[in-house]
């Protein structure tokens, strides 16, 4: 290797005694493609696309050009690389950890050229005991990350059956634990990223550990259900003490605690309420494990007295789909968020924090996290605490999987890791098993398309449902509270009576059905979880990321521009039909202002439908937020962040401020 770096990492963890100790890996990595002898300095968290594009390898992977010239990146073998020193205080503790918050996605782990293990799923956080393979001085980590495609492609063969994959050409993305965006959507072109995704930490403890915790609300008491690590010995001797804003609260033994319960008095804290309904009062719950009076390990947690209720009952008009907080039931107004760029691991906490702002601002109290993006991290989650804004959280599932055996435990780790993490806030309103996929099924075609026919189709759409509707219902019912899952969404496909009547209605009637605006008007369900239109975003913007040439309408770059296969025709009937304008004799400059100003009036008629439809109707989350690449997209907020005029048509409807 030409070039490594020694180092003694900081210390994350305030030390107190035999207390639990976490040192940071994310500087001094480098990497390098596979069997070569070339080594690059590497940013960690990161991926391969982003540190070659530091180093003038490839292009920016943002303009048009520059994502077609990166797209071998993941058809080949990358290795990331770094040497740590163990700090003799460190190195005391009877167990030392290395622990990954993100690999993404095939990866082997070696420590001082010994295997420590594999990972496969972007979304899942991966540990490995290494004390026994640590050495005095210098230590060696190798990340050895295998080629998605190679190892997708393999998976899918092995598989035997053909899994819908409409906007995948490799059709390896219901194979791969990672991002389904990544591999092309109709807002983004593919960017399959590879690399080390998330923080590297070691992790030093002995007595023992909160490896998690359960936290939950029974009308006025508390529930935590601490997870420990330990041996039955150590934690013999521990216990938990619970504290709220730095109050004591209640106090248990650390060996087989099930639920440590206190009651919490309204006036010490409040009802937390959805944005515009009342205040969000969030406290700090802090769960200490002690020795003694030793402090072994600590886990602080954001939490709020919410009693947020998605409400399904039969009535005159079908089966009701509205949301409840505190027994107020009331009308969801907000979005559909995707990830603010095609690079998740590269992304700031401040880029997701930025997004609730704007919500705020337009006078919206829900977000749903769509399934085909990733989780989001904890600075959105708090965010949202503060401001106000529910969360409807999706599983990533925007496609069918093979959803059995090893895959499915996979997928049911990832679950259950991020239930946990999720649902310990007072924003969360749902959680969400996939998107579109039942509906899917039953209307789109799937099975003459990709060949499921007979006994294949039964064992894909069985082994899926029973993901769906079992599977991840009972891991959300044990660590989260009632009514707070839902298998699929849309409940029916848009175009059919039972969708207007009950349930949640994705309506793409305008758009993907060439219906008229009008159509907002007559078709309005129960609660409105997608609808949308497209417009592109300013001039300038394109020229910064793409160049000035071949910006003309009619170019082959605006025809790759549009990632929809649709391409521009609803946006120029719409500008026929709507603003009484011929769009083929336009100037880009003109034709961009006229896609933004009918995207304008196509949220206005929508929202004034589904608005005037309440109660029968109960919410309305539009399609969609923000954009992750600089292109023309539903979204109401350019890839920088610029408004584009329907944001301000929604902010004037739900009341947003000035």
């Amino acid at each position: 290797m030409r070039s490594a770096v020694l180092y003694s990492a900081v210390f994350m963890a305030l030390r107190v005694g035999g207390q639990e100790l976490r040192m940071a890996l994310d500087s001094g990595w480098v990497f390098s493609q596979a069997n070569e002898k070339e080594w690059r300095s590497a940013r960690v968290p990161g991926c391969v696309q982003g540190d070659l594009r530091e180093h003038g390898v490839i292009p920016d992977y943002r303009s048009e050009q520059g994502v077609g010239s990166a797209q071998w990146v993941e058809l080949e073998d990358w290795t990331y690389r770094t040497f740590f020193e163990l700090s003799e205080s460190l190195a005391v503790h009877e167990h030392i950890e290395l622990e990954f918050k993100g690999l993404d996605t095939f990866a082997e782990i070696y420590l001082n050229g010994a295997l420590l293990g594999a990972a496969d799923n972007l979304f899942r956080t991966w540990r490995f005991d290494i004390k026994p393979l640590l050495r005095t001085g210098a230590n060696d980590l190798t990340v050895i990350f295998r080629s998605t495609w190679k190892v997708g492609k393999a998976s899918a063969q092995g598989f035997g059956l053909e899994l819908p994959h409409d906007s995948d050409t490799s059709g390896i993305s219901p194979f791969v634990r990672k991002p389904a965006y990544q591999f092309g959507w109709d807002f983004c072109p593919r960017l399959v990223t590879m690399g080390v995704s998330g923080p590297v930490s070691i992790i030093a403890w002995s007595s023992g550990r909160i490896h998690g915790a359960q936290v939950f609300w029974n009308h006025d008491t508390l529930c935590v259900k601490p997870r420990v690590e330990g041996s039955e010995v150590a934690l013999t001797r521990c216990r938990i003490r619970l504290y709220l804003n730095e109050q004591p609260i209640a106090e248990g033994p650390a060996l087989g605690t099930a639920v440590l319960r206190a009651f919490v008095s309204p006036r010490d804290l409040p009802q937390w309420m959805p944005r515009g309904l009342g205040k969000q009062v969030v406290a700090r719950l802090r769960v200490d494990l002690h020795d003694g009076e030793q402090l072994c390990s600590r886990s602080e947690f954001p939490v709020g007295r919410a009693m947020n209720e998605l409400i399904q009952e039969a009535d005159s008009a079908g089966r009701s789909f509205m949301f409840r907080s505190h027994g107020q039931i009331f009308f969801a107004k907000g979005c559909n968020v995707v990830p603010p760029d095609l690079v998740p691991a590269q992304t700031p906490d401040s880029a997701w924090v930025a997004l609730v702002g704007h919500m705020c601002e337009a006078g919206m109290n829900m977000a749903r996290i769509w399934a085909g993006g990733v989780y989001p991290p904890e600075a959105f989650l708090d965010a949202c605490d503060t401001a106000g804004i529910l969360l409807w959280q999706d599983f990533m599932l925007a496609g069918l999987v093979p959803a059995e055996g090893e895959f499915r435990a996979n997928m049911l780790a990832e679950a259950a890791e991020q239930v946990e993490r999720i649902s310990h806030h007072p924003c969360l309103a749902l959680f969400c098993g996939n998107n579109e996929l039942d509906v899917a099924w039953r209307n789109w075609g799937w099975q003459d398309r990709y060949g499921l026919h007979g006994a294949d189709s039964a064992a894909v759409i069985e082994t899926n449902s029973r993901l769906w509707h079992d599977a991840l219902a009972s891991i959300v019912e044990d660590r989260c509270w009632a009514g707070h899952y839902l298998a699929s969404s849309p409940i029916s496909n848009w175009g059919s009576a039972e969708g207007l009547r009950s349930g949640d209605l994705h309506y793409w009637g305008v758009w993907h059905g060439d219906s008229a605006f009008s159509s907002f008007d007559t078709n309005v369900g129960r609660f409105m979880s997608e609808w949308g239109f497209q417009s592109y975003p300013d001039s300038a913007l394109l020229a910064r990321f793409h160049g000035s040439e071949g910006l003309h309408l009619g170019s082959e770059l605006m025809a790759r521009l549009q990632r929809s296969y649709k391409g521009d025709s609803p946006i120029r009937n719409a500008i026929g039909e709507e603003l009484g304008m011929e769009a083929s004799g336009l100037s880009l400059g003109a034709f961009i202002r006229a896609s933004q100003a009918v995207q304008s009036l196509a949220c206005d008629r929508a929202i004034r439908a589904h608005r005037a439809a309440w109660p029968r109707c109960s919410g309305t989350l539009l399609w969609q937020l923000n954009d992750c690449w600089p292109g023309p997209s539903w979204s109401l907020i350019d890839y920088q962040g610029k408004r584009k005029p329907a944001y301000q048509t929604v902010r004037t409807l739900f009341g947003g401020s000035e």
